[in-house]
Parts: structure tokens; sequence; C-alpha cells
């Protein structure tokens, strides 16, 4: 009976730790996230192009692009955020 409950309290112990595991990854840049990012500041770019602050809004863009090429995507998604602000075109 002892073994038991301790069969059970490990398991349920493990089921927490997973869902919470799983969702603090739900939240983590990926490739992707930043693949999405570049191409709402693309489209953003190409509908702003006669912004005062267009300049230093596709300096951001590339900053951002270099960022994601190196894996750093939370930067990169950081720097497309930025000049999305620059643009007036952030989602927030």
């Amino acid at each position: 009976m002892r073994n038991l409950k301790l069969a059970t309290g490990v398991a349920v112990l493990c089921s927490v730790l997973m869902a919470g595991a799983t969702a603090a990854m739900a939240d983590t840049p990926t490739a992707a996230s930043c693949l999405d990012m570049a191409d709402q500041v693309k489209t953003a770019l190409a509908a702003n192009s006669q912004s005062p602050n267009y300049q230093e809004a596709v300096k951001e863009k590339n900053n951002g692009q270099s960022f994601c090429n190196e894996s750093f995507y939370q930067y990169g998604i950081n720097h497309f955020s930025h000049a999305l602000q620059l643009l007036g075109a952030n989602k927030n």
C-alpha cells in the first residue's frame, strides 16, 4: 500500500512537471516565429515606404534577420518587433 501511494505521487508529480515544461516551450521563439515576424516586417515596409522611420526600420529588419540566421531567435524577434513599432504596424 505504501509503494502504491508513492508510485501515485511520483506519477502525479511527473505529469505536473511535463505540463509545465510543455507550457514553457510554447513561448520559446523558433525559426518559424522568426520567419513569421520577418514576413510581417516585409509587408509593413512595403506598405509604409514613405515613413520617416523607414531606413531605421530596414536596419532593424536586417539586424533581426542576422540574429535569426545565427539561431538567436529572441533577439531577432525583438529587432523585428522594433521595426514594426517604428513603422506603426505593431500588433500589440
